[in-house]
């Protein structure tokens, strides 16, 4: 299935300085047993899962990395994969923010950018292909997850956002512009996407409810 005007490219947000978390928390493991892998490596291969399924490219991914780019470049091993983002320390916006702009300077054709978060970890490639698939259906609107009556990421963006993506600054994130264009939203029904990892017991609770499950 070819998509020859829909270029979209994927923002991995891995750049947080875990500070609640007390530890890499993008490099906690998903499951209790060593040998699982990390969050940051499920997300990947989820979103790498998604893509296939609609014969995208996993190469538009990118990990948006930070204070702990050190320690991820040396598990992921690939440094295309990777967009280290000066100002991480200043906030999620400027992260997003940093990455968008990194992202449109060396690509001239996107037509979509979804953000992303490392953390949330009970998505799976499925919950990724039904957004893209609604983003693919109305190319034009905004396309997030719900949960609940919450919006929250994933979200993909048409190009008509680009330019506040780019201008984003502090802690703020990307979800103001969802709330502010709500007339142009879809959202996508995905309870998944509730459940993300922000300190040990958090991580803790998801050992205890979901080893062996993944």
């Amino acid at each position: 299935m070819k998509h020859p005007d829909y270029n979209l490219k994927i923002v991995l947000l891995a750049a947080g300085k875990s500070e609640r978390f007390n530890g890499i928390k993008v490099l906690a493991k998903v499951q209790r047993q060593e040998t699982s892998i990390t969050l940051l490596e499920h997300a990947l291969q989820q979103l790498s899962l998604a893509l296939k399924t609609l014969n995208i490219s996993n190469k538009n991914i990118r990990v948006a990395t930070g204070r702990y780019h050190q320690q991820i470049s040396e598990l992921l091993d690939d440094p295309g994969l990777l967009d280290y983002c000066e100002a991480a320390h200043l906030g999620l916006g400027h992260t997003i923010a940093q990455s968008v702009n990194n992202l449109l300077n060396d690509h001239k054709c996107i037509s979509h950018i979804m953000i992303t978060l490392a953390d949330q970890v009970a998505l799976n490639a499925d919950d990724y292909s039904l957004l893209i698939k609604q983003s693919l259906a109305l190319p034009d609107k905004l396309v997030c997850a719900k949960a609940g009556e919450e919006l929250m990421p994933p979200a993909i963006f048409p190009c008509t956002y680009f330019t506040e993506l780019a201008q984003l600054k502090g802690d703020k994130g990307a979800k103001a512009i969802l709330y502010n264009n709500k007339d142009k939203l879809e959202t996508v029904s995905i309870a998944h996407a509730e459940k993300d990892i922000d300190t040990q017991q958090d991580l803790l609770d998801w050992h205890n409810n979901n080893d062996g499950i993944l």
